[in-house]
């Protein structure tokens, strides 16, 4: 009995090797198996990589009212820009005008100051009188009323005749050589000139002394 016992024993001991062998042995098309501890830090790493990827994502909600607000913002400015570009032309158009209107008011008043000085000289060309210096006489009054007129706006004669050249006032339209005037002399005056306001409108055109030089 104890010979067959221990034959028993023995074939139980080989069962459970067999069993412990199959166990552990690894289908090849299966590929080599996770261990437990493995596939659970491959759930854990794939857990914190998922919520910081949802974060750096905008949502799409975030991208629609960023883009309503740019396009307001973009319309906004459009109108300002074509406010201030119609405030511009107006102020172009009324300054022009308020040029124009200035402009005319200035001639205006000017003509009705040299309106008499026009009677005047009417006056004197239907005069029927042989006498020179009458006539004279009243073409110098004449002139004189229209020299006050021209000098209310500003315009003042240019002094040259006797004076020393001065190219600032004066045009030199002749040189001549002359014992009666020191060098560079205005000698005679062509045509007269004019300044307005202390500035040179329209310079004197003369005749020199020629200089030593």
């Amino acid at each position: 009995m104890i010979g067959k016992k221990s034959k028993a024993d023995h074939t139980d001991s080989s069962t459970e090797e067999a069993a412990s062998c199959a166990g552990t042995r690894t289908d090849p098309a299966a590929g080599p198996e996770a261990s437990p501890e493995a596939t659970a830090q491959d759930k854990d790493t794939g857990s914190e990589m998922h919520p910081a990827d949802t974060a750096d994502t905008p949502q799409d909600g975030d991208l629609e009212v960023a883009l309503k607000e740019a396009q307001a913002e973009a319309e906004e400015n459009y109108d300002r820009f074509l406010r201030a570009a119609a405030e511009l032309d107006n102020f172009r158009k009324r300054t022009a005008k308020v040029r124009i209107e200035a402009r005319e008011d200035a001639l205006r008043d000017v003509l009705l100051k040299i309106a008499p000085v026009i009677d005047n000289l009417n006056r004197a060309l239907a005069q029927e009188n042989s006498d020179g210096g009458a006539l004279r006489q009243g073409v110098e009054l004449i002139r004189t009323q229209m020299l006050d007129v021209l000098s209310g706006y500003g315009l003042q004669p240019i002094e040259a005749v006797g004076q020393r050249f001065d190219p600032n006032l004066h045009e030199a339209m002749m040189e001549l050589d002359t014992s009666d005037h020191p060098p560079a002399t205005v000698m005679e005056e062509m045509e007269k000139g004019y300044m307005l306001n202390n500035k040179v409108v329209k310079p004197a055109r003369v005749i020199v002394s020629k200089s030593d030089q």
